[in-house]
C-alpha cells in the first residue's frame, strides 16, 4: 500500500503505516482504554499546561505513521498525523501487540529522538519508564509490586507523580 493510500483510509479505521504496510488493529479493550485514559490525566496533572497531551493521536516519523497510546507533544496542533518528534510516549501492552510495542517500536521511538518512552503492561502489572541517552534506553523508573508509586521527572516540562494501582485499576 502506498503511504498516500493509507491517509485516504477512512477515519474509523485504526491502522498504523510501518515499512509500506498498514497494520490494523482492532479496538483496545475497555481495561487498556481506562489505564490509558488515567495515565494520559496524570501526565496532563504534572507536566506544564504548553505541552498537548494526546491519545490515539497519529505521528508520522518520515514514512512512518505510528499511533501510540499516549503520547506528549510540545505543542498544541489540531492534525492526523504530527510530524514533531513526541516528548514521550506510552504504550500500554495488549497480547496482539506486546512485541511490536517492546522491540520494534522502542526502536523507531529511539531513532526518532523521543526522550522518553513508557511500557505499561497491565498483566504484570508494571510500568516501565526509559529514557533515550543517546545510543539506547536507560530504565528511569520501574513501577511494580514491589514499588508502586514514583514521580518522574519529565525535562524541563514537569513532574509526574504516579500510583500504579490507582492508574490500573479495574
Amino acid at each position: 500500500m502506498s503511504l498516500a493510500e493509507y491517509l485516504a483510509l477512512p477515519e474509523g479505521v485504526r491502522a498504523e503505516y510501518v515499512n509500506g504496510e498498514a497494520v490494523v488493529t482492532p479496538p483496545a479493550t475497555s481495561g487498556h482504554n481506562k489505564a490509558q485514559r488515567r495515565i494520559a490525566n496524570a501526565i496532563e496533572a504534572g507536566l506544564a499546561e504548553a505541552v498537548d497531551v494526546r491519545t490515539e493521536s497519529g505521528w508520522a516519523f518520515g514514512e512512518l505513521h505510528r499511533i501510540p497510546d499516549v503520547a506528549v507533544f510540545a505543542h498544541k496542533d489540531d492534525v492526523v498525523f504530527d510530524a514533531n518528534v513526541p516528548i514521550l510516549v506510552v504504550e500500554v501492552l495488549s497480547p496482539s501487540t506486546a512485541s511490536e510495542d517492546t522491540v520494534r517500536k522502542a526502536t523507531e521511538y529511539l531513532a526518532a529522538g523521543i526522550s522518553q518512552y513508557w511500557i505499561v503492561d497491565r498483566a504484570e502489572p508494571s510500568l516501565i519508564v526509559y529514557g533515550n541517552n543517546g545510543q539506547g534506553w536507560d530504565r528511569v523508573a520501574v513501577l511494580d509490586a514491589d514499588n508502586l508509586s514514583a514521580t518522574i521527572t519529565v525535562g524541563a516540562w514537569g513532574e509526574v507523580s504516579l500510583d500504579l494501582l490507582a492508574l490500573l485499576r479495574p
